[in-house]
């Protein structure tokens, strides 16, 4: 409401913006950003079971947020690292051919 009287520009206009960009998010998100990616690559090799255990342990489904704002996880297209596959980022850290026995160790890197 504050941007939309600021810059005269509708509520609709922002919010269709910010809703748009990947970056923007019109919820909290927590300290840490945790992406598994779910191209054809990494999918073949595996990565809807790291998604299904790094849910399993946050405690969330993709898309959410922990309840101490410690995590949020996102399921993405694509990361463009094929080659490491399966992958999973945290923050800017690429964890490459991660396996399900990896996912435990990589979070508690960062919790």
């Amino acid at each position: 409401q504050e941007i939309s009287e600021r810059l005269k520009i509708p509520r609709s206009r922002i919010y269709r913006i910010a809703s748009f960009y990947e970056a923007m998010s019109l919820r909290p998100i927590g300290k840490h950003k945790v992406s598994v990616c779910m191209g054809t690559a990494c999918q073949v090799r595996g990565s809807g079971m790291i998604l299904d255990r790094t849910e399993s342990k946050l405690k969330i489904k993709q898309g959410g947020t922990t309840p101490d704002m410690r995590f949020t996880l996102k399921r993405v297209n694509c990361l463009g690292c094929c080659a490491i596959g399966p992958v999973m980022v945290v923050d800017d850290d690429y964890h490459g051919r991660v396996t399900s026995d990896r996912v435990e160790r990589i979070i508690k890197k960062y919790d």
